[in-house]
């Protein structure tokens, strides 16, 4: 009986300590429950094979993602920065702007004056509204602490008839003309001389967010590059900076109800971070609200307008200022030509809406008007190129150009007619264009047509943040360790002051980029070996004949190297080794400027219109050379 009894004790024993084993082993094999090792909790993140882990990962080397990655960096992150262009194209809308930066004068004025923008929306709370100002005020500062010098005031009150105006100013740096690229030089550089902290992967656009199932945090994000999937930890935070979905044709369509509508400078930014966003849960604001729409010649190559605005100074030589009208498909006019947008919008009655531009618009002029010099700065003076191209129609009368560019013959003769009656009274009844600005257009031919198609500086839209960068949900909650900067998901809505953008770029930036480097409670460290080299890196060896020397420029897509070889003090050639500058762009300077330089002997030369960035590189490189002739 005392063996049965100790025998039956034995196999209970055994029984329990089989079920607690099971048990053990069970728990575990499950995510967030114990793992391997003693003492250690098996996360999502864990189920992941990941390829790279840096501290932060930013999503698109524009302006934003540049001040982001750099406010990281300053806090101790490693960061990784990848972005969808090749070398030299990233930027964003930051590369192609006119590098004003809003910076407010008086903090209760300017709030005053925001919300006098903001109108009767209620989609931009008082916080936020702060948030603009403070942050705007502080960009000086954050960019005399990174190198900007000769930091000058720039005239930019949009809206001067509005409460709080004038509270209201805006800087450029390096005491430069606008539409420079210096302030993007300046971003970009900081972002390249913090090799130590930051990577940087081209053509390498992020797809999509990893995130945690459960808990909601995001984890890293898939980022395709060398044509694969590669799954990358962000151990505290990613910061998308994508900008917004300026070339997105059926975004566009959906979200602006313009069919035909181009953006005047990124060819990148696509409304990919908008996706990854809203898969990750997030909410969405101002997708309606864009910096446009102004009228421009599309240009075939590059799919976006020839300048800022054919109604911009600047740009178009005063070309809607002449015996110049712009008309529909119908042959009537739709706005006073005269009249320069501001960011796309006019006023109807007291408020400020956006232009609507009929689809197609044509702008229709004469031989007076073609003759008065080129509609852009960088076409031919009398259009004799572009008339050649097919760009601009030609007709002997407006009832022939009309057949030939689908215009209603009729209403256009009417019109002409009409608007003619107006530049003799000197008073235009349909659109109050200016007494000094009417100007007829001829009886006698030939006449002129030119399509014009709505562009836009950029969208708004994008996913909702509050003022610590946070992507809000659907319920206004945080999604954890996601942050947005610049115009993905902006601040601004309805109404817009110059320079705002460039100016949130940088606050927005560098409060996500810090917020995104802060250590997150809870979240285990994933350890993985970084393979994969950063695409800036050591600088390339030139080798170099005697009497040769190599000197760099500042282009719009960074350095730029010649090698300058040279008699004594005789120059003999200028050979550019190296340059990321915009192709179509850039291609008169590359071609012209240092055949100018042998020739004058002197780096001082005359810019190539409509190239004046890259004409500077060049010839600031040479000069940097020469200075190294002994």
């Amino acid at each position: 009986m005392k063996k049965f009894k100790s025998w039956i004790s034995l196999l209970l024993i055994t029984i329990m300590m089989l079920s607690f084993s099971s048990c053990t082993q069970q728990q575990g094999d499950k995510p967030g429950e114990a793992g391997e090792g003693a003492g250690q909790e098996k996360t999502y993140a864990d189920t992941i094979k990941w390829d790279a882990a840096y501290d932060v990962v930013v999503v698109g080397f524009g302006g934003a993602g540049a001040v982001a990655s750099v406010a990281a960096a300053e806090k101790g992150a490693r960061v990784l920065l990848v972005e969808k262009a090749p070398e030299g194209q990233e930027g964003g809308n930051t590369r192609y702007a006119a590098q004003i930066v809003m910076a407010p004068k008086d903090r209760d004025k300017a709030i005053t004056y925001f919300k006098a923008l903001r109108g009767g929306y209620d989609n931009q709370s008082d916080k936020i509204i702060e948030t603009i100002v403070d942050g705007s005020m502080a960009v000086r500062d954050w960019l005399t602490a990174h190198g900007a010098k000769k930091i000058v005031e720039f005239p930019l009150i949009e809206y001067p008839e509005a409460p709080g105006a004038d509270g209201i100013s805006a800087i450029v740096i390096d005491e430069q003309e606008i539409f420079t690229g210096r302030l993007w030089q300046l971003l970009r550089k900081n972002v390249t001389d913090r090799k130590d902290s930051i990577d940087v992967w081209f053509e390498a656009p992020g797809k999509e967010l990893i995130q945690d199932p459960g808990s909601k945090i995001v984890l890293g994000v898939k980022v395709e590059k060398d044509g694969k999937i590669l799954n990358v930890r962000a151990q505290n935070g990613v910061v998308l900076a994508t900008g917004g979905f300026e070339n997105n044709e059926t975004m566009v369509e959906n979200y602006t109800q313009m069919p035909e509508a181009f953006s005047k400078g990124a060819h990148y930014n696509t409304g990919d971070g908008i996706v990854m966003a809203m898969k990750a849960g997030a909410d969405l604001w101002h997708m309606s609200t864009l910096s446009g729409p102004d009228l421009n010649f599309k240009d075939p190559d590059s799919v976006t307008s020839f300048g800022y605005s054919i109604q911009y100074d600047g740009h178009a030589n005063g070309f809607n200022k002449r015996s110049t009208i712009f008309t529909g498909s119908d042959g009537t006019r739709f706005m006073n030509e005269a009249f320069f947008p501001r960011h796309g919008h006019i006023n109807n009655s007291g408020t400020w809406v956006s232009l609507q531009i009929p689809s197609p618009a044509y702008a229709i002029f004469d031989e007076t008007a073609r003759l008065a010099g080129p509609i852009y700065t960088t076409w031919s003076k009398d259009s004799s190129e572009e008339i050649a191209k097919g760009w601009i129609v030609k007709a002997d009368t407006i009832e022939e150009l009309a057949g030939k560019v689908g215009i209603n013959a009729e209403g256009l003769a009417n019109q002409v007619k009409e608007y003619n009656a107006y530049c003799k009274d000197k008073k235009d009844p349909q659109f109050n264009r200016d007494a000094e600005n009417l100007k007829a257009i001829s009886s006698s031919g030939p006449y002129y047509a030119m399509k014009l198609v709505p562009t836009f500086t950029n969208t708004q839209g994008g996913p909702v943040r509050n003022e610590n960068g946070e992507v809000l949900d659907l319920d206004g909650k945080p999604i954890p360790h996601l942050y947005s900067a610049g115009e993905l998901g902006s601040y601004y809505t309805d109404v817009y002051n110059g320079g705002g953008n460039l100016a949130e770029c940088i606050f927005s930036g560098r409060t996500s980029g810090e917020n995104a480097a802060k250590a997150k409670d809870g979240t285990p460290k994933t350890v993985v070996e970084n393979t994969i080299k950063s695409d800036i890196g050591a600088e390339d060896k030139i080798e170099l004949k005697e009497n040769e020397y190599t000197g760099k420029g500042i282009g719009m897509g960074g350095e730029l190297t010649v090698k300058v070889a040279m008699d004594g003090k005789k120059i003999l050639s200028v050979e550019i080794l190296k340059h990321n500058e915009t192709p179509n762009v850039s291609d008169k300077a590359i071609a012209n400027i240092p055949s100018a330089i042998v020739k004058a002997q002197s780096a001082d030369v005359d810019i190539v219109a409509g190239a004046t960035v890259t004409s500077r590189a060049i010839t600031e490189a040479v000069k940097d050379a020469l200075a190294k002739v002994k």
